[in-house]
């Protein structure tokens, strides 16, 4: 979840909270060869988007606490989920995709 580039280690890996940049700016590796997390990225989403909501509607039920404090509690919360869940998804992903590539540049060898 560092964003460090799989090549350098230079955390390069992230241009935004949650997109991964296009090369690293370190070692000039191309990311954007690499599946990048993005035709997934929507269905992670919504299943933490599931889970989180399972979880307000509990607390809800059975603490009922006022709303404002829930707004409070789960907006910050739910962004700060889904952005970790990308960034550790999208990592994961890049990683095993230039393991993949590095295995097959070997092979050719």
């Amino acid at each position: 979840m560092s964003g460090l580039c799989p090549r350098c280690g230079a955390a390069t890996l992230f241009e935004a909270p949650a997109r991964i940049a296009m090369s690293c700016e370190q070692c000039a590796l191309s990311l954007a060869e690499l599946e990048r997390g993005a035709r997934l990225a929507g269905l992670v989403t919504i299943l933490v988007a599931a889970i989180l909501i399972s979880m307000a509607m509990a607390v809800d039920i059975y603490l009922s606490p006022p709303f404002w404090l829930q707004v409070v509690v789960w907006a910050p919360l739910t962004m700060a989920v889904v952005i970790g869940i990308l960034r550790l998804y999208k990592t994961a992903l890049l990683y095993r995709q230039y393991e993949v590539q590095a295995e097959q540049e070997q092979g050719e060898q």
